[in-house]
């Protein structure tokens, strides 16, 4: 998994979305993590070195605790992805309404119009955070749109 994570996602989105935003700021991102030696020797690490129990990257918390705090060291994964739920919950409600509507889901014949309002009424309520599930299906639609 971690092969296939490292081959695709990581060149395919990570570094790229990395790269772009850097350049559009004037700033140069450096990745020491993807040393060739570093990554070469990593993957020879018994499973047992990279995760203990619930705690990932644990060989690299274990050599980090004699120079950071602890609580920087096992502090919560935090992400810096797009705001998807506020894009869904606000901005793109009229986009929404429109490319969801009943005539132009049944149009397209993919996807089942009551499922997606359920989705979508679940969503608006807090019932369940679906954003990202409806962002899908919006791209999807307005690829359709597009491209058909």
């Amino acid at each position: 998994m971690l092969y296939w994570e490292m081959k695709y996602f990581l060149p395919d989105h990570n570094l790229t979305y990395t790269d772009k935003m850097s350049m559009a700021e004037g700033i140069e991102v450096r990745v020491p993590f993807l040393d060739k030696d570093l990554v070469e020797f990593t993957t020879t690490l018994p499973p047992e070195l990279k995760m203990k129990g619930k705690t990932t990257k644990y060989l690299l918390k274990k050599a980090m605790e004699k120079y950071l705090p602890h609580e920087v060291i096992y502090r919560p994964k935090t992400g810096f992805g797009a705001p998807v739920r506020k894009w869904i919950t606000e901005d793109l409600d009229e986009m929404i309404q429109s490319r969801l509507s009943k005539s132009n889901l049944e149009k397209w014949g993919i996807f089942d119009y009551s499922a997606v309002w359920h989705l979508i009424e679940d969503n608006k309520n807090g019932k369940t955070d679906a954003s990202y599930s409806i962002w899908c299906i919006l791209a999807i639609i307005s690829w359709l749109e597009q491209f058909n």
